[in-house]
């Protein structure tokens, strides 16, 4: 089999993260590498030049074309990193003009004279305090630099990289993959920012093929944004399978029961239906602690609202946590929760899994798709919830039925399988 070369736009990486995104990048490319796919990756991060697993890192403050000269390659996969100050989930400003998407913006952008390979590039600012600016600015950068390597395919990752792409096939010709993590009807209440929409649609449109990370993701591209079903693939996220499990950690009748929320406190996880759904539980089960882990812009009000419900005594906010403070804390709780308005996916889920962990999931994602032995109910449903909860903290022959069979599904659900098949769509696209 011929190898395939692979032009790859992300946004964020570790160690540097601020959602699943980061870490399905990541899974996805070590298991590629593995497999002898030649990937250069650029992402929009300020980093000082440094050493990771697999890669050799950039981090530039200007942009020579001429740079691929320059770079030493390692395990077949090459990063660039364009600088940038911004966070994927931060808010975005519905006053910019996102012209980047017109017909006369593209042309002009991947005209010949902004294109042309110079011997010195002038430095490019990237900075901007506004996302859709940023993100602009980051596509016609990253995208310029299509013209200076080689590759068969692009693969981009969500709506932050789609300019990028559809910009560095514009330039080459070569075919283009969007790989849709996340919509924006996820993200927002309501209507959520037109331009963010615009851009969704435009690189779905334009793709050669579109991956959705679940049906449930792949049935809004459809029924949102009218992308033909023959176009999308849906092939689902993964987990680094280790080996070497947690032994299943059953009641222990001297300690309080604890239930935990992981993820980003917003709108889209629904950290406010889990708060309703505590204190209904703690009128049955008044030892309970109920742990909020992530940081969002629900974090003002959830605290009030837990003072309003007098149980403020009983949710304890973490805030940030690293990713060794994570696995600490599913060691030390007893049941997780994932209560999402609308997620494409949910690796948080699979993590929890795998650390023998009773899991509870809103039918409202993907990944419930894949998974047996979890328990299940609608995210406004405040009272199923709040009696699963219960359920899995009262009947003890429950719960170690649920850490017995948590890894269970976990056996084909991993990152080598995903590069399978995007290894294989690759190859059918060169």
């Amino acid at each position: 089999m011929i190898k395939n070369k692979v032009l790859m736009f992300g946004w964020e990486f570790p160690p540097y993260l601020a959602g699943g995104l980061g870490m399905a990048c990541y899974g996805i490319v070590k298991s590629l590498i593995k497999k002898d796919v030649d990937i250069t990756l650029i992402l929009p991060k300020t980093i000082r030049t440094s050493k990771e697993e697999g890669f050799t890192v950039f981090g530039t403050d200007k942009w020579s074309f001429y740079l691929r000269e320059k770079l030493t390659q390692k395990e077949k996969a090459k990063t660039i990193r364009i600088k940038s100050d911004i966070q994927p989930y931060s808010g975005a400003s519905s006053d910019i003009d996102f012209s980047i998407l017109s017909k006369e913006a593209l042309q002009k952008i991947t005209s010949e004279e902004n294109i042309e390979k110079e011997s010195t590039a002038e430095a490019i600012n990237l900075y901007g305090t506004d996302l859709i600016q940023e993100v602009i600015k980051y596509n016609q950068t990253a995208g310029s630099i299509a013209a200076s390597l080689d590759f068969d395919v692009i693969h981009c990752h969500d709506w932050l990289t789609f300019g990028a792409g559809i910009i560095a096939k514009r330039i080459s010709g070569k075919p283009l993959i969007v790989h849709v993590h996340c919509t924006e009807f996820d993200r927002c209440p309501g209507r959520g920012n037109e331009e963010i929409h615009r851009l969704e649609k435009a690189g779905c449109e334009y793709a050669d093929k579109v991956i959705a990370v679940s049906h449930y993701t792949k049935n809004i591209l459809i029924s949102r944004y009218n992308i033909p079903e023959s176009k999308i693939e849906v092939v689902h996220n993964g987990i680094e399978l280790k080996g070497n499990y947690p032994a299943p950690r059953f009641e222990n009748e001297n300690r309080s029961p604890k239930v935990l929320f992981l993820g980003r406190v917003t709108y889209q996880k629904g950290p406010n239906y889990f708060l309703e759904a505590a204190s209904k539980v703690l009128k049955f089960r008044p030892d309970a602690e109920f742990i909020i882990a992530g940081s969002g812009d629900m974090v003002d009000y959830l605290k009030g609202r837990a003072h309003e419900l007098n149980i403020s005594d009983k949710i304890k906010f973490l805030g940030n946590i690293s990713n060794d403070k994570v696995h600490e804390i599913y060691r030390d709780v007893d049941c997780f929760v994932l209560s999402s308005v609308s997620e494409p996916f949910g690796l948080t889920v699979l993590e929890a899994l795998s650390q023998r962990l009773p899991v509870i999931i809103s039918k409202q994602s993907g990944v419930s798709e894949v998974l047996r032995h979890v328990l299940r109910y609608d995210f406004w449903d405040v009272e199923s919830l709040s009696s699963l909860i219960l359920s899995v903290l009262t009947y003890n022959p429950l719960a170690s039925e649920l850490k017995e069979r948590s890894i269970d599904d976990l056996q084909n659900i991993n990152w080598d399988n995903v590069a399978e098949r995007l290894e294989r769509i690759y190859s059918e696209l060169a």
